[in-house]
């Protein structure tokens, strides 16, 4: 039979910042921070040292933002633990002259801003960050949004992805006894990539130094009634599934 554990552990962890905007406070995945000048995480909290809290963390702050009157502010960054026992930037410090009613201006940024919208149905592969089925795309010009577009993504989700045994149970049924026996106690990761609909995907191998086995698994894999397409922001999701083959015959 085979197994499988979808992993997402490999890949850098990028820890969200926080919008609020009206009623709602959203986790996203645009860092206006990056594009100032000046920025530095290893400054932000006066040279105090503040490591992120999980390998591979690519930000050791979050940083709170504000949409108002048609402005994007930043109101507080903090510590990689947002609110508990975290400690907070002095923004008076980082930014002189500039808060007005606790809050900064983001003049320096000019972007597309994307705020997720929905239900959450997937955690992207590089770096990991959630995905929905709809978002806003604000486009903003000096801190200023100049234009607000509404879009609903284009997503199919498939069984074999959602159901891990209908995939063990597609592969098993479909596999014949030579490539079987050429496939017993190995460990392999089988890789998808995503295309432009549910027939549209491609396949790979890693861990398996045996070409016509190879060939074959592919074969059946290609065979699968449908598989997982995502677009966000005109890009493709990489689902990569890792499948540890066990012979568990007399």
């Amino acid at each position: 039979m085979f197994s499988q554990n979808r992993n997402y552990a490999d890949q850098p962890y990028m820890q969200p910042d926080l919008l609020i905007w009206e009623k709602d406070t959203i986790q996203i995945q645009t860092f206006p921070l990056y594009c100032w000048s000046k920025f530095d995480q290893n400054t932000l909290f006066d040279n105090k040292i503040v490591k992120p809290e999980c390998w591979g963390c690519l930000k050791n702050y979050t940083a709170e933002w504000k949409i108002t009157d048609n402005n994007l502010y930043l109101s507080d960054i903090y510590s990689f633990n947002y609110k508990k026992d975290s400690i907070k930037t002095n923004l008076n410090k980082l930014f002189p002259h500039k808060k007005r009613n606790n809050l900064v201006l983001a003049n320096w940024y000019s972007g597309d801003f994307f705020v997720p919208k929905g239900e959450h149905i997937w955690m992207s592969q590089s770096p990991g960050f959630p995905i929905h089925e709809s978002e806003w795309e604000l486009s903003i010009i000096k801190g200023k949004i100049k234009k607000k577009d509404f879009k609903t993504g284009n997503y199919h989700k498939s069984i074999y992805s959602q159901n891990p045994k209908k995939l063990i149970e597609f592969i098993d049924e479909n596999l014949e006894e030579k490539t079987r026996n050429e496939l017993k106690n190995k460990k392999i990761s089988i890789i998808f990539k995503t295309g432009k609909s549910k027939n549209n995907y491609s396949v790979s191998i890693k861990g398996l130094n045996n070409k016509n086995a190879e060939d074959k698994l592919i074969e059946i894999l290609k065979t699968l009634p449908d598989f997982d397409y995502y677009y966000r922001h005109g890009e493709e999701l990489k689902l990569i599934i890792p499948i540890t083959y066990i012979d568990n015959r007399n």
